[in-house]
């Protein structure tokens, strides 16, 4: 899989805040934000629900890929993405970076990946799940 996710205990706004503290205490900042939504307003003119991409990044982990290939910015940056499906549940989706450096052959490259990943998925795992009871009455 290609990704990390997972249906959170919180309101899309709320869900930003979280996954914001969480990256923050794994080490990694937000370079980019792209509200989707208003995106396709003002570029389509069509409505789409709440979904944003945030462009985080490790700075260490960045300085080692990077030095271990100068093409590897390309890469960059590590998205997450907080979107709020019709059913009002939000789900928190990270790319898993050790798919992502893949693409960048070298023994090196493998273990700062995993490194990445670590982080990544211990974001995930900082963030509050929605029980399986709440969400079927969410669905219902």
């Amino acid at each position: 899989m290609y990704h990390f996710s997972c249906v959170v205990s919180a309101s899309f706004d709320d869900a930003i805040a979280l996954v914001t503290e969480a990256l923050r205490e794994e080490g990694l900042g937000i370079l980019t934000e792209i509200d989707v939504q208003a995106a396709f307003k003002k570029k389509l003119d069509k409505p789409f629900r709440n979904y944003r991409i945030l462009g985080a990044c490790h700075p260490q982990v960045a300085y080692d890929m990077i030095q271990t290939d100068d093409k590897a910015g390309v890469l960059y940056p590590c998205n997450v993405v907080v979107q709020e499906h019709e059913d009002g549940q939000v789900e928190v989706s990270a790319i898993d970076p050790l798919m992502m450096f893949l693409l960048i052959h070298s023994p090196r490259a493998k273990e700062i990946a995993l490194e990445a990943s670590q982080k990544m998925q211990a974001v995930i795992a900082r963030l509050p799940k929605l029980q399986p009871a709440a969400a079927m009455a969410i669905a219902a």
